[in-house]
């Protein structure tokens, strides 16, 4: 099983504090930096309202990835247990929009002004034949040390990162109040 996380909209206050994280998270640039360039802000989870709820949407990391099934040029891949988004394969197609279950996938416009990598890229030509657009999704924040900024910085405590060890004893929990209960 790979890890996720997940949000208890019980506890979600609506704050944007998790989308703040998550953009500066996976930014090059400082908040500051960023707001002085009006840098896009592009968080990897979506904030979502309703009046009667709020909730943070973001990546199940799914065990069978339909995004990843979905995708024509091998563009989402696992590693080390993380659906990842290879930008360079990405031809903005927009097939893990669709085969989401939980649109936790966002279309991005391309910086046609930043280089492609070489190795490994669909893209022989110059970036003016670049596509428009590429996908984006929550990586579990997979190059911090201190895991996904949006369980961090929470204030409510609404994220919970599930892990094997988190499932399991979920799991073991709710067995032995099932059986509480029939005694």
């Amino acid at each position: 099983m790979k890890a996720f996380v997940i949000a208890d909209p019980r506890k979600c206050i609506g704050c944007g504090a998790c989308e703040v994280a998550c953009a500066s998270a996976n930014s090059e640039l400082s908040i500051p930096e960023a707001a002085r360039l009006r840098a896009a802000f592009n968080p990897r989870l979506n904030l979502i309202s309703t009046p009667e709820i709020t909730m943070p949407i973001q990546c199940r990391q799914c065990e069978d990835a339909p995004c990843a099934k979905a995708c024509p040029v091998g563009g989402i891949v696992y590693l080390n247990g993380v659906v990842h988004i290879r930008k360079e394969n990405c031809i903005g197609c927009k097939m893990c929009i669709l085969a989401c279950p939980v649109g936790a996938v966002n279309i991005l416009p391309l910086d046609k002004n930043l280089p492609r990598p070489a190795t490994g890229s669909k893209y022989p030509y110059d970036n003016s034949e670049l596509p428009e657009f590429y996908a984006q999704k929550c990586e579990l924040c997979s190059d911090r040390e201190e895991g996904p900024a949006c369980v961090q910085i929470c204030p409510a405590g609404a994220f919970t990162l599930i892990d094997v060890d988190t499932l399991k004893e979920t799991v073991k929990s709710r067995r032995e109040k099932v059986l509480r209960n029939l005694q």
